[in-house]
């Protein structure tokens, strides 16, 4: 529930993952866990998140779809309401210019606000690892990820060490928009090296010359193994020969 309050809350923003993080004391890898369910934020990043996009922490938390903080139901000065006449009598232009000044002033308030309160304190994560990176699409055929003198392409890139990334054995980026929304075209996710993936995982899967970030679902009553997409636009593959899947991995979670 709370990754799917954060989704809504930073799209009704119009805001990416990186515009967000850029205006918080949390990196990006970090909060797009959040997003996609694979970490949970502590009680200080829920009231960081709490007070920037202005609502309650029971309706952060799914516990309330009430969005107002108890701090918010107060009887109104009468500079409120001489500013809430004011803003009636205004046209619909008027009121657009009003809304756009007010969400800019609230949005740097809240930034300096968080960003004094964060003051000597090192962000969320503060060592780096260093991980190979491979193109998903680039894998197809690919006999082992770890054999280095094998012909395969990838890169080393440096992430923010976390309690996700020091787990890995190798990232992989992803090609295309079959797991949205939590793992969008661009993504580059953890992966830690396991011989099978338990169903209901997702995982990085190599089948019939191609590669595959999905999940995992078996249907017993068929008897068949399941490639399945969190787009339902994308329809689920039903694996023909379940002794030519070969599992890569387990996605652990989402990287810069």
């Amino acid at each position: 529930m709370i990754s799917e309050r954060l989704r809504m809350l930073r799209k009704e923003r119009d805001l990416s993952k990186r515009d967000l993080v850029n205006q918080l004391p949390i990196n990006y890898s970090t909060y797009a866990n959040y997003e996609s369910g694979f970490r949970e934020p502590n009680s200080e990043v829920l009231q960081i998140l709490s007070r920037y996009f202005g609502v309650s922490l029971d309706y952060l938390l799914g516990v309330s779809d009430n969005r107002k903080k108890a701090e918010d139901i107060a009887i109104l000065t009468d500079d409120e309401n001489t500013f809430i006449k004011n803003y009636r009598q205004l046209d619909t232009h008027g009121r657009e210019v009003v809304d756009i000044v007010m969400q800019k002033e609230v949005e740097r308030v809240s930034f300096l606000s968080t960003r004094s309160e964060s003051i000597n304190k090192p962000l969320i994560d503060d060592k780096w690892v260093v991980l190979k990176v491979y193109d998903q699409k680039a894998s197809a055929g690919l006999g082992n990820y770890f054999d280095d003198n094998c012909d395969r392409q990838y890169e080393e890139m440096r992430f923010v060490a976390t309690q996700v990334s020091e787990k890995a054995d190798f990232c992989v980026r992803i090609m295309g928009d079959s797991m949205e929304p939590k793992i969008c075209d661009g993504d580059i996710v953890f992966v830690k090296a396991v011989p099978k993936v338990d169903p209901d995982n997702v995982g990085i899967f190599l089948y019939d010359g191609e590669s595959y970030c999905k999940r995992l679902r078996v249907d017993h009553r068929k008897g068949v193994v399941i490639l399945e997409s969190l787009n339902k636009a994308f329809a689920p593959k039903e694996i023909a020969q379940p002794d030519n899947l070969r599992t890569v991995g387990m996605v652990i979670g989402i990287a810069e």
